[in-house]
């Protein structure tokens, strides 16, 4: 075999080659850009929101479901001297009078007005300082699509991400099978506008069977440095045992500037 002829199937071999590792390649590289842009939107300027909750619940034996609908708004502080959840004198004395209902009838569906558990304060945290979570949510995840797309009629990047559940190793041994798929819209700059998750999973344990399925959607802006999360809704579900449970929730956050 000539020279020349050896340096055209040398040529031909990499070329064929990088086709082959190049989608790769992008893929990996769209995880590893929206991970480093969401490393440097950390910040610890103060920001303060106005957060309100709506829930609907629903869930109990087939033949006896409850049902339960809240409405919860709480203002969270977050910045350098820490998180702050504060609740209205008004609010509080509604807290006090659920609470007294919920101890006259304990079969009425439970309040979280009763307790002002609406919001933990993770969550709270959650949703001021969004990009850490969001950072740790695409820990062991694994990019399956990179294109364009349009958001809100406007021009954006979509990863397509299989996330991983963060299972312990108890859930890990009754799990029987999952699917969790994260979409993330990016601005130009690489940015997180909105985020849609989708967890579906089956577990059995003792030989019984449950069934979870979890939706969540997300949109964000930049606030103080940092991401914020503008409006949240989850919809669970989950079913086994002759017993279901629903819920439905929305979270709006309006930054205030006074």
């Amino acid at each position: 075999m000539s020279a020349e002829i050896r340096s055209n199937c040398v040529k031909l071999t990499l070329l064929l080659l990088f086709q082959l590792t190049a989608p790769a390649l992008l893929l990996a590289d769209g995880l590893t850009d929206v991970r480093a842009t969401l490393q440097k939107l950390q910040s610890d300027q103060p920001l303060r929101a106005r957060v309100e909750i709506k829930t609907r619940r629903q869930g109990g034996e087939s033949d006896k479901q409850k049902q339960s609908q809240v409405t919860s708004m709480v203002i969270v502080e977050n910045g350098p001297q820490g998180l702050t959840l504060s609740w209205s004198p008004d609010q509080i004395k509604q807290s006090r009078k659920a609470a007294w209902a919920e101890r006259a009838n304990p079969d009425a569906p439970k309040s979280d007005l009763a307790t002002l558990k609406a919001l933990a304060g993770g969550e709270a945290l959650n949703l001021l300082d969004a990009a850490d979570p969001l950072r740790r949510g695409l820990e062991k995840a694994v990019l399956q699509e990179d294109k364009r797309d349009n958001y809100l009629g406007k021009s954006v990047r979509l990863l397509v991400i299989k996330v991983d559940l963060g299972l312990d190793e108890e859930e890990r041994k009754a799990l029987k099978s999952s699917e969790a798929i994260l979409k993330l819209w990016l601005d130009g700059d690489g940015v997180p506008v909105a985020m849609e998750r989708d967890i579906q999973a089956r577990f059995s344990k003792f030989l019984i069977g449950f069934r979870v399925h979890e939706h969540e959607t997300r949109e964000f802006q930049r606030a103080g440095g940092g991401l914020v999360v503008t409006r949240a809704s989850k919809d669970s579900s989950g079913s086994g045992l002759g017993h279901s449970d629903e819920s439905h929730s929305t979270t709006s956050v309006t930054l205030l500037t006074d």
